[in-house]
């Protein structure tokens, strides 16, 4: 690996700045077994970020000849041939595929975004044109596809928002039309809690050329490194035995024309024929509201005058009722007028009614939204009373929070586009009554502050039973929800 000149320039960081958490060794371990699994012959080895040399340990214990690159000397002496450089750079000057018959990278998840993306942002973006400029692990991964011959496979551990949110939509279809997919192995929330980091990630492992796609192995995040650790022991065992269960690129892929490519990690069939329904944002306006700019000179939490009218930021934790916890500045549409970073949005559906929905952290909820109140840039559906009980209901559901945080959208921030194309189920007009008499009984009882769980039992055992889901694909769901904040 040749040095090069460093165009892009990177100034000295600390090792949360770059980004480096070291990688367990079981999953070293099973990233190597696994890429000499689908490739037995290959000899060559290159790890972009190789830190610590946690990676290709077991490559060059079996005599592999091994590049290692990487932004930091993290080590005196290195048994990989080591090049001090940022991959970015040797990106930049690498025209044509390099001969290395594996590629083995755990890529920097917050690496200097703001400093170092910011200060060369117009170089990224023509280096990038492609998939596009949102953080590092994204560019490395772009990176590695382009620079990959034909044949060569690629093992991942990575931050795994790339699968869902809609920047990426253009990363996730240059994946799938230049590399073959092998296997998405989602990783637990604590897999680096030891290093004081709170990163979901993920086993991605990728052959350059779309001609050796047969099934992908795809499994949902454990609940616990423990459990992890015993899974992957399992899973070697299942490939080395031939007895992997895998899916179709069309069971893993969410390819509606209303969608775009997200990978949806071991979701049942019948959960993503649900997605030919009609979707929430063609019955209904689901948007966004203020964003204020600096809350703090906008909203109080005391109504005192000027700050006089109600406004939802989020319900967060709160379902079917949420109570009013912020004023906005009664001026708020003369701000929007005069001051740049005030923005009120689709304001002709100022103080209608509807649902408000939770925007931040892992829970999805959904809470009525009375009229004459603003909000903010969470999703806000508008709609009437003969709607707007029933689809609470629904909104408020196991199924929807699985629709939403399982499939849609698995990182922090849900907006109003993905709350707009969850599937609505073809409820009779018997069944909509029935939901609708449930969500109000909630709403009351969330109102004095008291448990609503026997109306939220109801509304799931009778959404069970118009899906018609199979017993498998229920339990599933009820096990998400359960697990919330470990399974997303």
């Amino acid at each position: 690996m040749g040095r090069g000149s460093k165009v892009l320039q990177i100034e000295k960081m600390d090792r949360r700045e770059l980004g480096y958490y070291y990688t367990p060794d079981f999953v070293a371990r099973y990233l190597t077994d696994r890429l000499r699994m689908i490739q037995p012959d290959g000899r060559t080895v290159l790890d972009p970020c190789v830190g610590k040399e946690e990676l290709v340990t077991h490559f060059l214990a079996d005599g592999y000849t091994v590049d290692g690159v990487d932004i930091f000397r993290h080590e005196e002496t290195y048994g990989c041939t080591f090049t001090q450089m940022n991959f970015i750079d040797v990106y930049r000057e690498q025209r044509e595929p390099l001969h290395y018959d594996y590629y083995i990278a755990n890529p920097p998840y917050n690496c200097h975004e703001v400093d170092y993306i910011q200060k060369n942002k117009k170089e990224l973006k023509t280096l990038f044109s492609d998939v596009g400029v949102h953080n590092m692990y994204s560019m490395f991964i772009s990176a590695l596809i382009d620079v990959a011959k034909d044949g060569a496979v690629l093992g991942l551990i990575t931050y795994d928002s790339f699968f869902t949110a809609k920047a990426h939509q253009n990363l996730r279809r240059k994946i799938l039309e230049t590399c073959t997919i092998h296997e998405i192995t989602m990783c637990p929330t604590d897999l680096f809690h030891e290093q004081s980091a709170d990163v979901r990630t993920s086993i991605i492992i990728l052959q350059k050329g779309t001609s050796y796609q047969k099934g992908v192995y795809a499994k949902n995040r454990p609940i616990s490194t423990v459990a992890f650790t015993e899974q992957l022991q399992q899973q070697l065992t299942e490939f080395m035995n031939g007895e992997v269960d895998t899916h179709t690129l069309d069971e893993l892929i969410l390819n509606d024309e209303k969608d775009y490519a997200e990978w949806m990690i071991d979701c049942p069939v019948e959960v993503k024929k649900l997605f030919q329904y009609d979707r929430l944002g063609d019955k209904f306006d689901c948007v966004t509201g203020i964003s204020t700019g600096k809350d703090a000179l906008y909203l109080s939490k005391e109504k005192r005058a000027p700050f006089t009218i109600p406004f939802y930021k989020n319900p967060g934790s709160h379902r079917f009722y949420a109570p009013v916890r912020l004023y906005l500045h009664e001026d708020f549409l003369e701000f929007d007028r005069m001051i740049k970073t005030f923005n009120v949005r689709n304001k002709q559906l100022l103080y209608q009614s509807g649902i408000t929905c939770s925007s931040m952290g892992v829970a999805f909820t959904a809470s009525r939204l009375p009229k004459n109140v603003t909000y903010g840039v969470n999703a806000n559906i508008i709609c009437e009373d003969e709607d707007v009980w029933w689809l609470l209901a629904y909104l408020n559901s196991d199924l929807v929070t699985y629709l939403v945080r399982g499939i849609l959208n698995r990182s922090n921030m849900v907006t109003s586009g993905y709350v707009a194309r969850v599937p609505l189920l073809p409820f009779t007009n018997e069944q909509k009554s029935q939901l609708g008499i449930l969500a109000k009984q909630a709403y009351e009882l969330a109102e004095q502050q008291y448990a609503y769980e026997d109306q939220l039992r109801d509304i799931n055992d009778m959404i069970h039973r118009v899906t018609a889901f199979s017993n498998e694909t229920t339990k599933k769901i009820k096990e998400f929800n359960r697990n919330l904040v470990q399974r997303t």
